[in-house]
């Protein structure tokens, strides 16, 4: 995934904010979002198949996290996928305890990326270039790109930061509405991949997912487009978010089981 916008604790009555392009070879298999179980318990994730990852995904817990590759000229083939450390980052039981986790990552265990995980509470972000770099974000607008987190001296992620703080004063909706257009976008000036939207011959944007955790649960939103977004429709995967609810209320014993399934 090449973009990821996150607007945290700045939308009136909805803690996060995310819209988020995932760019990658046409060739790698994938899967869209769904509710999937694992010992650490149940998160909404899609799935990287070719290496069982993913690339985002929200917790029971309301733990979210994304990753980013980094520019890496040659990556290690050898190195474990970076998308299993989003899924380590999705077994917290907060960004808090994510964030301490990635702090420990050892070194030379992945190619460079950089990892986006929050809360409703805080945020953190790991640059990782063989060691790992974790800082806690401040309210407010990221993007994380290719680069480091916010590089204002790359076009696309200073338009997209432009762009999501005007998202930030809206409504939750009008906000992901706006969001929904800065993933549409080719207004770069460098060649495709200087636009949000990518299309290249063998590479581009193969999906985009755009959520709004809302201070009400019946009120947060969850839409994918699988495939460019400029040209493939988001559709409303919010059931999957109702069933995440119902997935930890029953993990805490608030309902029986028998209503959980």
């Amino acid at each position: 995934m090449c973009t990821l916008i996150a607007i945290h604790r700045r939308v009136t009555g909805a803690p996060l904010v995310v819209a988020a392009n995932r760019d990658e070879f046409y060739a790698r298999p994938a899967e869209g979002p769904a509710l999937r179980e694992s010992a650490s318990g149940a998160t909404v994730a899609p799935r990287d198949v070719l290496a069982g990852g993913t690339w985002l995904g929200l917790s029971e817990r309301g733990v979210f996290a994304a990753v980013t590759n980094r520019r890496c000229p040659d990556p290690d083939p050898a190195r474990r996928s970076r998308g299993l450390a989003v899924a380590d980052a999705l077994a917290a039981g907060s960004a808090a305890e994510a964030a301490g986790r990635l702090a420990e990552l050892p070194r030379a265990a992945y190619n460079p990326m950089n990892l986006f995980v929050a809360d409703a509470e805080r945020a953190f972000q790991l640059v990782y270039e063989d060691t790992p770099v974790v800082e806690e974000v401040a309210p407010g607008v990221s993007v994380v790109g290719n680069t480091d987190p916010n590089a204002l001296d790359v076009p696309k992620v200073a338009r997209a930061m432009e762009q999501a703080a005007a998202a930030a004063v809206l409504s939750p909706d009008a906000a992901l509405d706006a969001l929904a257009d800065v993933c549409r976008s080719h207004d770069g000036e460098d060649g495709p991949l200087s636009d949000t939207c990518v299309h290249t011959e063998s590479y581009g944007t193969r999906s985009s997912l755009l959520l709004v955790l809302s201070e009400r649960p019946d009120e947060s939103r969850l839409l994918y487009a699988d495939g460019p977004p400029c040209e493939n429709e988001y559709l409303d995967f919010t059931r999957l978010l109702r069933e995440l609810s119902q997935r930890a209320r029953y993990a805490s014993g608030e309902i029986p089981a028998r209503m959980a399934s």
